[in-house]
This record gives structure tokens, sequence and C-alpha cells, in this order.
């Protein structure tokens, strides 16, 4: 190993539909949550995620003014409750967006009361469903005019479609293979969620 080089491990976990894992991050590492085969979406959360407080950031960050934004984009922060910077997205590779509009569904949204998205990552993260207070979906089709933003819209997923997050701290996170089977361009599959660490720097030494 040349001196300063970095070593970096992963853990891989496959994420089933219908199913939802959570993941302690340390500060500086990244989560990347793939679809291998381009079927399934889903979505992502960590505790005390406020979505409406980061539309509202992204917004003045890109506005200059007070214009809420729908997705979050490549060098864009997702932000706590407190108004600070958790997760960086660092790439992104689809069609599909960020979409931190939606809430997440739930039980009652479906005939057969299923688990929704909110009950899977409020479960995988240890915590009352009450108390998950917003939810980033991800490889999310969509229409806008200027009557309404319509989410859950057709999208053309590809295998190996991706995103990235970088923890700006020690946090929790869970990600969820959305449960539901009628949002056009999903079908049916699993997600390929990998943990990158940075490691350590090698000396440059035999051995190290």
């Amino acid at each position: 190993m040349k001196a300063g080089a970095m070593e970096m491990s992963e853990v891989v976990t496959e994420v089933g539909h219908g199913t939802a894992v959570r993941f302690g991050l340390s500060a500086g590492e990244t989560i990347r949550i793939e679809t291998p085969d381009g079927s399934q979406g889903g979505d992502f959360s960590f505790p005390g995620f406020d979505q409406g407080l980061t539309r509202n950031k992204l917004g003045w960050k890109r506005f200059g003014r007070p214009w809420l934004v729908y997705s979050a984009e490549t060098g864009d922060s997702l932000f706590d409750v407190d108004g600070e910077a958790t997760f960086e997205v660092t790439s992104m590779a689809g069609e599909g967006v960020a979409d931190i509009m939606y809430p997440g569904c739930w039980d009652e949204v479906y005939p057969d009361r299923r688990q929704g998205c909110q009950d899977l990552i409020s479960a995988a993260l240890g915590i009352e469903r009450r108390e998950l207070q917003g939810m980033l979906s991800f490889f999310i089709g969509f229409a806008a005019d200027e009557v309404a933003y319509r989410g859950l819209a057709g999208v053309d997923l590809q295998p190996g479609d991706h995103l990235e997050f970088l923890a700006l701290r020690d946090v929790d996170c869970a990600v969820s293979a959305c449960p539901d089977t009628g949002i056009p361009g999903w079908r049916p599959g699993s997600l390929r969620v990998v943990v990158i660490s940075p490691g350590r720097t090698g000396s440059g030494e035999p051995g190290a």
C-alpha cells in the first residue's frame, strides 16, 4: 500500500420488499442505496429528520428566497428538527428523485393493512410511529404544474440506479423497500445497501 492511501471497508445488506433495516453510522461513513435490478424504490429516514425544514433551507440555498423544493439533490443536506445538517447527498444516479414532500405511508392506507414505510422504518429505528418526523422517498417519479405536485408518477428505473448519503455526525438511520405494488415503474424486489467506512490511512510499510 502506498503511503497515505486510505483503506475502505464495506458492509453490504439486502433489504427485501416490504421490510426495513436500521443502520448505525459514524460521522464520515457513507450509506449507498441501490436497486440492483431496477425494480424497487423505497424510503430513508433518521430520528428527528425534519423534511419541512429541509425543504425550506434548500429553497433558500437555491433561490435566496423562501421557495420550497420537492427533492434533495447532490450536494444538499438533510436537516434535523434543530436545524443541524445530519446527512449530505453525495451521489445520485437515475431518473428518480429523492422526494422530500411525502410523509410516507402507513398501514391504514392499504386495504389489507400491510405495514407502510412509516410503520417499517419506525419499528426498525425502535421508536413509535408518531415520533417519526419525516421521510425521504427515493427513485420517485413526479409531475408538477401550477396546481399541484404529483409524486409517485411513473419512473423508468434501471439496474444500478442509486443514491448515497454521507453521515455528518454519528446517527442511526433506516432504509425501507416500499411495500406498495401499484407504483408505475416499480415492482417487488430488493434494495442493496452498502455502508462504506473510510477506515484508516496506510503507512506504506509492509503489513500496514
